[in-house]
């Protein structure tokens, strides 16, 4: 989601001050630290633990990602699902983006040992990854992940552009509406949209692309933009204030039900809703399809994949 975009506000992480009720700990005490259970194996371990159809689960996939103290069970059924996921992608033609995988490796090579090939290479083992092939492995995993989670996330969404009139904290913004107004006589006349977004719109994230927002779902926008979108005829220009100022709003697709192509909305409220009710259900009936048909076998149960390190 682009800076200048009219969003809601994120609501503030709580402090540790916040959430602990006063006097639960005594003064200048910390409760004994409890061993927690860690994982058994390495980061570079082949051992299958898991066969899912013609795919398997390593033990490494699971060492790499399991963080200490928590549910092993719930761990092992990500990744059974991730494979799932994957598989499912190869049967509706997903296509891995190569160079969109270079790009990331080659992103990470500069951020993380400023392009060093050995540097790289210590980066890798030190994060447990091991090397080049197996980043490109988990990437490559990750972005089928990311389309499949795209493709089978639905919800109502309108697509809009805009053009905003920044009031940037003025009160009286009736000289900034009538800037809009001659800019809508302009649009009527047949003046180019994207033009205009170009030179005269105030949000950095939209302008140099004439104002374009994509397909967005609801729990996206401010309330005011979000009314208007969802309410419009396709083609259809509205002013809209909001607090960030005044829009010049233009439907370019009237709302309707469809997948998500911004993994950015997925963050929202309405996006998170629309995981929700349609992605987790459809992972879940292909879950459940999988173990009706005995394509998931566990070879080494989730108990056996941790346990207490050893004290002296």
């Amino acid at each position: 989601m682009s800076p200048g975009t009219p969003t809601e506000t994120a609501q503030a992480t709580p402090t540790v001050e916040e959430v602990a009720p006063e006097g639960s700990l005594p003064e200048g005490s910390l409760p004994e630290q409890m061993p927690l259970l860690t994982a058994i194996g390495s980061a570079d371990s082949t051992e299958v633990i898991v066969e899912v159809g013609e795919g398997v689960i390593t033990r490494g996939d699971f060492v790499r990602l399991y963080q200490p103290g928590s549910e092993p069970e719930l761990l092992l059924e990500q990744l059974i699902q991730i494979e799932l996921v994957v598989q499912q992608a190869s049967q509706e033609g997903v296509v891995i983006d190569e160079a969109a995988i270079d790009q990331q490796v080659e992103d990470i090579k500069q951020s993380q040992a400023g392009g060093d090939d050995a540097l790289f290479q210590e980066f890798l083992v030190a994060v447990e990854v091991g090397d080049e092939e197996n980043l490109r492995r988990l990437l490559a995993r990750d972005y089928i992940v990311e389309q499949m989670i795209l493709k089978h996330t639905v919800s109502e969404q309108a697509r809009a552009r805009h053009i905003l009139l920044a009031s940037d904290g003025v009160t009286d913004t009736t000289g900034l509406k009538a800037e809009a107004e001659a800019l809508i006589v302009q649009l009527n006349e047949g003046a180019d949209f994207v033009a205009l977004a170009a030179e005269r719109s105030d949000d950095p994230g939209s302008k140099d692309a004439g104002g374009e927002l994509g397909w967005a779902p609801r729990g996206v926008f401010v309330p005011e933009f979000e009314e208007a979108i969802f309410s419009m005829q396709a083609g259809e220009i509205r002013l809209v204030e909001s607090d960030f100022g005044w829009h010049i709003i233009q439907l370019l697709d009237a709302a309707e039900v469809r997948p998500f192509e911004s993994a950015d909305f997925l963050q929202s409220m309405g996006g998170q809703q629309a995981f929700a009710e349609s992605f987790i259900p459809w992972i879940e009936e292909l879950q459940a399809n999988a173990e009706a048909n005995q394509l998931i076998r566990i070879i080494v149960p989730a108990d056996q994949l941790v346990s207490l390190p050893e004290t002296q």
